[in-house]
Formats: C-alpha cells, structure tokens, sequence
C-alpha cells in the first residue's frame, strides 16, 4: 500500500508525482508532534481492517456454459492477455480453434473487477487544511453491496464503503480528535 498525497482547491483534486512529493512530505515532517503519526495509525488501522474483509466475487465454473459461451470466453481471455489481439481477432482465433478442436477454455471465469485492490490511504490537502483519507478508487465502489454470499456480518444489501470505510472512520475521529488535542497540550506545556 503506498500513501498518496493529495492536493484539492475547490472541485479539483491532483495526484501529487514523486517529485512534487518531496515538497509535501517536508511539510508533514513540520507538523508539530504527533499529529502525522496519529492520522496514518488511525488510516491504517481503518485500511487494514477493510482490506482483510473486503468482498471479492468468487470464480464461477466455465463447465456450465455453452460451447459458444466458451469461444467466448476464451476470446476475451485471449484480447486481455495478448495486446496484439483486439477482441474481433481474438473471436476469429477462437472459432477457428474450435474448428481444429484444440480450443481450451479456461476452467475458471473471474468476475471480480478487483476493487479490493484499489483501496488507498493519502494525506490530503485542501484549502489550509490536512486531511487523512482511506478511499478506494473504483468508481463502481460505492455500489458494492453485501450479497447472500458476503461472509460479512452486516445487513443484506448494506453498502460495503459505508461499513468498512466510512463509519469506522466516523467512530475514530473522536478519538483521533482527543489524541491530536493531547499533542497540542504537550506542545505546549513544553513551550512554557
């Protein structure tokens, strides 16, 4: 997992490179106390957990589907894999495997899109303000919903962000708030 930096001015919102991050990374190190600590500890936790649960669609059996179901299958399996083949040449070089009777589907078809993946943590920000985030980049991530066959403990068709992102982030943020308050009495109880 690498933490990104963020930097938002009103509706927009740049990825901070590699190079620019030096610059920002400086800026963290300036914080007084704590303060960074205390945000990646709570990100992290609230990352971890929601990567360990997080659903994946399970593989489906390619034995059900029909032969053209598996010309198809294969076809796509076969444009994904192999840049040289777009998907009309790769269903061209399906049939005519078909014809010759080598034509070997894969035993497995994956539905997952991968969002488990695609969860982040990032330091963002915006109009004077740091702000510590745990989101997940799929756009289609706020639409997951905890099937029939979600081993989560949470209601059928509970969206999976709000349970494993956004609420444990709203439950934390008294406790983060107490512990940055501490810091900044410490601070300045040092001072005097």
């Amino acid at each position: 997992m690498g933490r990104k930096i963020q930097v938002k001015q009103g509706n927009m919102s740049i990825d901070v490179d590699s190079t620019a991050q030096d610059i920002f990374l400086d800026v963290l190190k300036a914080l007084p106390g704590e303060t960074v600590k205390i945000l990646e500890d709570t990100t992290d936790e609230i990352y971890k957990n929601a990567y360990q649960v997080w659903p994946v669609q399970q593989p489906v059996s390619t034995d059900t589907l029909t032969e053209e179901g598996k010309v198809r299958l294969t076809a796509r399996n076969i444009a994904k894999t192999d840049s040289d083949y777009n998907l009309k040449r790769a269903m061209a070089a399906s049939y005519k495997m078909q014809r010759l009777g080598t034509l070997r589907p894969p035993e497995f078809r994956i539905k997952s899109k991968g969002s488990k993946e695609k969860l982040y943590t990032a330091f963002v920000f915006a109009e004077g303000s740091l702000e510590s985030v745990v989101g997940n980049t799929a756009p289609y991530a706020w639409a997951i919903k905890v099937g029939v066959d979600t081993d989560l403990p949470y209601a059928l068709g509970a969206r999976v962000s709000n349970e494993l992102l956004w609420k444990p982030a709203k439950k934390k943020a008294n406790r983060v708030a107490e512990e940055l308050a501490d810091a900044a009495t410490d601070i300045a109880r040092k001072v005097k």
